[in-house]
């Protein structure tokens, strides 16, 4: 047990809780105030193996001087270099790349306090920017300062230009932290670099910084005009038509070779119901329709894909099927168990959330574990082959694939209705 927090969670909140403390060494400026503005902070292809990451905090101060700060619990067991050379360069990374926009709509729970972890001070939750979020901290903290919009923009310059600092906050000293540290202020990372440990008693929340490089290039962050509004634009839904304009031109051919037209075949119109990263083809069965298989891009945090393949104009395809509606068709648990063991044995899985993966088509499966979800099988047969690329073999495997998806919607009507 730490000496001084519960566990991770009440440590971020400590810190968040006490931002006079954080050492004027780090502040743009002496006496300046400090804001927490994000906790948790989706990072794009940050994840160890792929996928996405979190970074624990980011400050700013009324200079606009930004801080990432990863958090170490007394009971981590990853080592200096782990942390630095690995976690922290994929955030700096990370935050280079992304957006400014993406960033600033991943911060607007936490800010508005519909989070777990609440910020240092109650803002309005009817705020509809960053930017007013400043403002009102400015406010707050009586500081004599820019415009929030100012300070907004300089925030995004420093992220984009990776002038921002980079720090390990610890409650307890390691020296590996330390020397790992050293070595990533020389060989990755221009902006601060630092690493403190905190250490509270009954006299104060105190930090003991253990190591600090300002950043080589000094030069003042002048910032750019960006837009910070938490509100996302309205993104359009997957259609059959627009699938094709995301997918990479392997896919594409997939599509129009094989998917679609094994699809027509089997009597689709092309109905479909229209979501965020896929779409629903409703097939007919007997005198029904039903929502039998998602058609569409791979999911942006799957780790077993490059981030290339997560870009428009180059995503892979996802062609899951659906056994809660076949469930709820037939009412006949031992022909979906059956079929699933058959897209099994084709490269489909459950997914790995309750280890379905290991379970899902293996295993007869329970009618109420299928109907509390879609029941969606994904293609992933191997720990580095996660759904269908054009890669050699995808079609075969596609055609295999509609080979038992035709056979079983046309056994589907003569199923018994065995309920439970």
């Amino acid at each position: 047990m730490s000496r001084h927090f519960a566990n991770e969670a009440d440590f971020h909140q400590q810190l968040i809780n006490n931002p006079d403390a954080f050492p004027a060494p780090f502040r743009g400026a002496p006496a300046a105030h400090t804001l927490f503005w994000a906790h948790e902070l989706t990072l794009h292809d940050a994840g160890r193996g792929g996928g996405n990451g979190s970074a624990d905090l980011l400050t700013v101060d009324e200079a606009g001087m930004v801080w990432l700060i990863e958090v170490k619990f007394k009971f981590s067991l990853e080592s200096g270099i782990q942390v630095w050379q690995g976690q922290l360069a994929r955030y700096r990374k990370a935050l280079m790349t992304m957006s400014w926009q993406k960033i600033v709509r991943y911060t607007h729970r936490f800010l508005t306090g519909f989070e777990q972890t609440k910020p240092q001070l109650s803002l309005r939750t009817n705020l509809v920017s960053l930017d007013e979020c400043i403002v009102e901290w400015l406010v707050a903290v009586q500081a004599d300062t820019a415009p929030g919009l100012s300070i907004v923009s300089k925030m995004a310059e420093r992220l984009r230009s990776g002038n921002f600092g980079i720090m390990l906050v610890s409650d307890y000293f390691n020296a590996s932290d330390l020397a790992a540290a050293q070595s990533f202020a020389e060989e990755v990372h221009s902006g601060p670099v630092a690493y403190a440990v905190v250490d509270p008693d009954s006299t104060g929340f105190h930090w003991r910084v253990k190591y600090f490089r300002p950043g080589v290039d000094q030069s003042c962050v002048t910032g750019a005009y960006v837009t910070s509004d938490f509100l996302p634009e309205k993104m359009p839904l997957i259609t059959p038509a627009r699938l094709r304009s995301l997918v990479s031109p392997a896919c594409r051919d997939l599509l129009d070779t094989l998917v679609y037209p094994r699809l027509h075949e089997l009597g689709w119109n092309e109905r479909h119901v229209a979501k965020r990263s896929a779409f629903d083809a409703i097939i007919p069965v007997g005198g029904s329709s039903l929502p039998l298989l998602v058609v569409g891009t791979s999911e942006l945090d799957a780790k077993a894909l490059e981030r290339h393949a997560k870009i428009d104009g180059g995503q892979t395809l996802k062609i899951n099927p659906r056994f809660k509606a076949v469930l709820n068709h037939t009412g006949n648990l031992a022909f979906v168990n059956a079929y699933m063991k058959r897209f099994y044995e084709l490269g489909w899985r459950g997914r790995r959330r309750e280890n379905k993966h290991l379970r899902w088509g293996v295993t007869d499966i329970s009618a109420a574990e299928l109907r509390a979800s879609e029941a969606a099988m994904i293609y992933y047969p191997f720990e580095d082959q996660r759904d269908h690329s054009g890669r050699e073999g995808d079609a075969e495997n596609l055609s295999d694939f509609f080979a038992a998806f035709e056979e079983m919607i046309s056994s589907m009507p003569e199923a018994t209705l065995e309920r439970g």
